[in-house]
């Protein structure tokens, strides 16, 4: 879940948000390396959807929150 503070600038959410994916993405890459010995782009669907399984790309965005009283 990702949750900033109102005051946060759009450019910094936004690299937050792609750091997250990047991640998810590294994450899927290496499982898919190795299990699969190939990277997450270069499996068929079906081996695809067994890596989403494991790791899913499921970011909610909680309400921005106040921080420090302001």
């Amino acid at each position: 879940s990702l949750r900033n503070d109102v005051g946060t600038m759009y450019g910094t959410y936004i690299e937050v948000q792609n750091e997250l994916v990047a991640a998810i993405n590294e994450l899927r890459d290496e499982l898919a390396m190795e299990k699969f010995n190939k990277t997450f782009n270069e499996l068929d669907s079906d081996r695809q959807d067994a890596i989403k399984e494991v790791y899913p790309q499921k970011i909610s965005e909680a309400e921005p929150k106040r921080v420090g009283g302001k």
